[in-house]
């Protein structure tokens, strides 16, 4: 299927590795030209190459996406590189394992920033470029901790749950304009970002990293983690231009591991 996002430009932010990479090589794949930023040099100008490979404009910018200045330059700097903006996909974040006795204020304060003030002071900076389209998307990326309960992630349940929020708020102001802003919500993914972080978690939960890692699989109704590149193509429909309909949504993409009816 023709997604119709040859020659679109998207900005990623936070996107030189895990599920923020794997947006871009769906993106890419589809003929789209990407903006990415990062914090490691090394590791965007390898992303860079890797996407220019597929025959897409892809530029990269450092800058750090903690503070509303970070943000503005991101995206300025990649209307000015790509010419333009139809997509922005708020995707930059992470946990910090942690406890309500454990996590101090500077601890909160990144989290905060990170996972929820990113985005939208990317899409404050990003909105005026976006309407000047016949259509454009929005997509953020959370986490199923912003839906349900996650023992151990109080840095990204909170964040999150603020995000979807914002996704509805955003939705609703910006649907005149033709601009679509929905969320997707991923479960456990494989990226590299999870071996650390598994070891922190499990230590919370008095457990091993692999017992957590197969608790986790064991709760999912395909019974494994998903790759990278799954959540990957279907953010790549959901900022399409097939995609019109579709707005103020969050979409789970987590192998089934939660069990709700609503």
């Amino acid at each position: 299927m023709d997604l119709g996002l040859k020659n679109k430009n998207a900005a990623i932010t936070g996107a030189s590795q895990g599920i923020g990479e794997a947006i871009a090589h769906s993106l890419a794949n589809e003929g789209c030209n990407i903006a990415i930023c990062a914090r490691n040099q090394k590791r965007m100008d390898q992303t860079i190459a890797e996407l220019q490979a597929k025959g897409v404009k892809a530029v990269g910018v450092i800058s750090d996406l903690s503070s509303e200045d970070g943000c503005q330059h991101f995206i300025e700097e990649a209307v000015q590189q790509l010419g333009s903006l139809q997509i922005l996909v708020n995707n930059v974040g992470g946990m910090i394992p942690g406890t309500l006795a454990s996590m101090a204020e500077e601890t909160w304060n990144t989290a905060i920033n990170v996972n929820l003030m990113a985005a939208i002071f990317s899409t404050k900076h990003s909105v005026e470029h976006l309407k000047n389209n016949e259509w454009a998307r929005i997509l953020n990326v959370t986490g199923f901790s912003g839906t349900q309960l996650f023992p151990g992630a109080l840095s990204t349940t909170i964040p999150n749950a603020g995000l979807i929020g914002f996704n509805k708020l955003m939705a609703n102001e910006l649907g005149s304009n033709n601009i679509t802003v929905n969320n997707i919500c991923p479960g456990m993914v494989n990226t590299e970002s999870w071996g650390p972080r598994g070891e922190a978690i499990a230590k919370i939960r008095n457990t091993t990293p692999e017992d957590l890692r197969n608790g986790f699989s064991a709760q999912t109704m395909l019974g494994r983690w998903a790759e990278p590149s799954e959540v990957g193509d279907l953010a790549a429909f959901l900022v399409s231009e097939k995609n019109s309909y579709m707005t103020g949504t969050t979409v789970e993409v987590c192998g089934g591991i939660t069990k709700y009816i609503s």
